[in-house]
């Protein structure tokens, strides 16, 4: 036998390793890639193609977790503001029992940071609230009086301890998250004006502070 009569070894097969993703792992991306895309160009301007392409999944693909463009608007709200939601009711949890303003120093940064912290959200929420619309009743209805009655008793109350400077609670309250949702939902804007890092956390820390001085002005005990 010589070495010519001997065959070469079969090169192995290499097959191609798919990655996969279980559901609630592609139904996180297709959601973060739906508030991107949402937040840049509004909900009229979004589509399935562009938030599926954004995911990177065929449009096809993107039915199965969500059925239409208005039901993956909605999950988007649900997962991305709930958590905000959830962190201001723990903050006004924990400081039960303290006076009104002691509540508010504890709770209202929590919830200013939370605009900072996830601009795309609040930039859609500015959007959104900024039009009559089915969304933004939907909204409204879901979560910005949802908030609103966890704060409402202690906006009153402070009210009546003399703060507020002395302005209606409701006023300072819808003063306080409009100034919000235009800072931290406008980044771009406010880079392109002024030159600033709108995201540097000292900015942030100094913008949530005025913003909150009007509210704890003190005026005296309400008569």
């Amino acid at each position: 036998m010589t070495a010519n009569d001997i065959a070469p070894p079969r090169p192995r097969t290499v097959r191609p390793q798919t990655v996969r993703y279980d559901g609630a792992q592609n139904r996180l991306r297709v959601l973060d890639a739906a508030l991107d895309v949402f937040s840049q160009v509004g909900y009229e301007g979004a589509s399935t193609r562009a938030i599926a392409a954004a995911a990177g999944i065929e449009q096809g693909h993107l039915a199965y977790y969500f059925p239409n463009k208005m039901a993956l608007w909605r999950q988007v709200i649900e997962t991305f503001a709930q958590q905000a939601e959830q962190r201001l009711a723990h903050h006004i949890a924990l400081s039960e029992g303290a006076p009104a303003c002691a509540i508010a120093r504890a709770a209202l940064p929590v919830l200013l940071r939370g605009f900072a912290e996830n601009p795309r959200l609040t930039r859609l929420m500015l959007q959104e609230m900024s039009v009559s619309s089915d969304r933004s009743t939907w909204l409204a209805e879901n979560f910005a009086q949802p908030v609103w009655r966890l704060l409402a008793p202690v906006f009153s109350q402070m009210r009546a301890d003399g703060y507020l400077g002395g302005t209606a609670p409701e006023i300072a309250y819808f003063s306080l998250i409009g100034a919000a949702l235009i800072t931290f939902g406008n980044r771009a804007l406010i880079a392109q004006f002024s030159g600033i890092d709108p995201a540097d956390e000292h900015w942030v820390e100094e913008a949530i502070a005025h913003m909150l001085a009007p509210v704890f002005t003190s005026t005296g005990p309400a008569k």
